[in-house]
């Protein structure tokens, strides 16, 4: 079907079929947004201390794209990121200095959450700086 009888198989619809039918409209837009670093939120509290009496920290790395089908490649500013305890390289890595990957650059789902727990003197300040999707 051509793309100019689009507009009038519209008009039909709304008028005859509209309960029952399919629409022409242009979708293109929903499937066509980007995902922005502004749409991981990272969330940061104290979680107690170690048996050495080492700060505690939990992380939680939310993805809040909703419009698209997951993101993946979330890199994250670390500063020099180490901790007292293993953090599984799997879910949260530095790549270099004060750069870190999430899920090893895996594809994490609309409302996914990442959580990770590391020890530290002080905790780290992080920010997203990438995000694909």
């Amino acid at each position: 079907m051509a793309a100019s009888s689009c507009g009038f198989l519209a008009f039909l619809f709304s008028f005859f079929l509209l309960p029952f039918g399919t629409s022409c409209w242009n979708t293109s837009s929903y499937n066509s947004r980007r995902c922005s670093p502004s749409d991981i939120r990272i969330y940061q509290s104290s979680s107690g201390y170690t048996s050495l009496n080492i700060p505690k920290y939990i992380v939680q790395i939310i993805n809040e794209a909703e419009e698209v089908d997951g993101v993946f490649d979330v890199e994250i500013t670390c500063e020099d990121f180490a901790s007292a305890n293993l953090v599984n390289p799997l879910v949260f890595r530095r790549l270099d200095q004060g750069h870190c990957l999430v899920k090893n650059g895996d594809k994490i789902e609309p409302g996914e959450i990442i959580s990770f727990e590391y020890s530290n003197i002080s905790p780290y300040q992080f920010s997203v700086i990438d995000v694909k999707c």
